[in-house]
C-alpha cells in the first residue's frame, strides 16, 4: 500500500498524542498516539471497527530530511487531528500533522508540523519488531 493510501487508513479521533519524538540520528520521527484505530471500510469511515486497533501505537516517518515545527515552538500533547502526505519527490513525501496542545489552564492551542521523509509505518509495542506498512 502506497504512502498516502495507507495513512488514510488510520483514524486518530478522540486519541491523543503521548509523545512526540524527532530522532535525528535514525532520521525518524515517532509520534506516540495512546490508541490507533484502522479504516477498513469502503465508505473510508472508521464505522467504529476496532478489531485492529494499537494500544500506545506508534506512527513513525522515515528517511526524514527537513522537519518544520511549528511556529509556537509547542510539540502535541492532546488531539492528533490528521495526519497526511502528499508526493514531492520520487521518493519523498511532504507529511503534514495537525495536533494539538493544552495547557495547565486547559487552553488549547493548534499545531501543525511539516516532515519531509521517505515514508511511514506504525509500530505496535506487543509486537515491537514488525513494521506495519498496510
Amino acid at each position: 500500500m502506497n504512502t498516502i493510501d495507507f495513512l488514510k487508513t488510520l483514524y486518530f479521533g478522540d486519541r491523543y498524542c503521548v509523545d512526540f519524538n524527532i530522532d535525528n540520528k535514525k532520521k525518524e520521527v515517532r509520534i506516540i498516539v495512546n490508541c490507533i484505530s484502522r479504516i477498513r471500510s469502503e465508505s473510508g469511515e472508521w464505522d467504529y471497527y476496532c478489531d485492529e486497533d494499537i494500544e500506545m501505537g506508534t506512527v513513525v516517518i522515515h528517511g526524514v530530511n527537513e522537519v518544520i515545527l511549528d511556529k509556537t515552538g509547542l510539540t502535541p500533547n492532546e488531539d492528533i487531528y490528521d495526519i497526511y502526505a502528499t508526493k514531492i519527490e520520487n521518493e519523498l513525501y511532504k507529511f503534514t500533522i495537525e495536533a494539538s496542545y493544552i495547557d495547565e489552564e486547559a487552553e488549547t492551542t493548534d499545531l501543525m508540523f511539516t516532515v519531509i521523509g521517505e515514508g511511514v509505518y506504525l509500530l505496535d509495542p506487543s509486537k515491537p519488531n514488525i513494521k506495519i506498512t498496510s
